[in-house]
């Protein structure tokens, strides 16, 4: 049996319900192009990494079935999101998956920076730390891990806000418990994180990195 997980939470791609603070500057149906582009290169990242549970773990109706396709494309299971808020649906999957024996780490789909690499770094964490974390740039995290999933760590949080990784910080000083970082990543949210990525994926190619043939993912 596997002992490690590695889920992915994503929205539904859907037309006006994602990437709403993208969408403001490229209109809607760029947005939605985006939002597919980068939960693919997320999902190709996962399905590199060997030997674990992989898992696309949905919010939102998949109607079209386009989420279905993209798990069976890229070999990972399909599930739903439960839960009241952000934090209480990525306690409630890391807890389906630490109960049963896995050591998890739960990525987003706004981070093409992060490589399979990273997540196996998350992972191999996991074996000395409770809790693993890449922060964001902006002040959230991109990456969150466990081996024994504490609801506390999930409360109290301003999701969203500058504050998130901060306050995570305070909530695990509060119940003590050990938690080991990645490096900081920048996420996608608004045009400037996208000419970003685009321009990193740009210099890549000039030098013959391998980054730039993951950007075509």
């Amino acid at each position: 049996m596997n002992d490690e997980a590695i889920i992915v939470f994503a929205r539904v791609p859907r037309l006006g319900e994602v990437k709403s603070r993208l969408a403001a500057r490229t209109g809607q149906m760029q947005a939605l192009d985006i939002y597919r582009h980068l939960l693919r290169r997320v999902l190709g990242q996962v399905a590199a990494v060997e030997h674990v549970v992989r898992e696309l773990c949905i919010f939102g109706d998949d109607t079209e079935g386009e989420c279905a396709s993209l798990a069976k494309e890229f070999n990972l299971s399909l599930a739903a999101q439960v839960g009241n808020d952000l934090g209480e649906r990525m306690y409630r999957r890391l807890l389906h998956h630490t109960q049963q024996g896995r050591r998890s780490v739960l990525i987003g789909s706004d981070c093409p920076w992060l490589q399979s690499i990273h997540l196996r770094q998350g992972l191999e964490l996991l074996k000395i730390h409770d809790q693993v974390f890449a922060p964001a740039l902006d002040g959230g995290y991109v990456l969150v891990g466990s081996r024994c999933a504490r609801p506390e760590v999930f409360q109290g949080i301003d999701w969203g806000s500058s504050r998130v990784m901060s306050q995570t910080q305070d909530q695990l000083n509060r119940i003590d418990a050990r938690a080991g970082l990645l490096a900081h990543f920048r996420d996608v949210d608004d045009w400037d994180d996208w000419l970003a990525w685009l321009s990193d994926c740009k210099q890549a190619a000039s030098s013959g990195s391998s980054l730039s043939v993951q950007c075509s993912d």
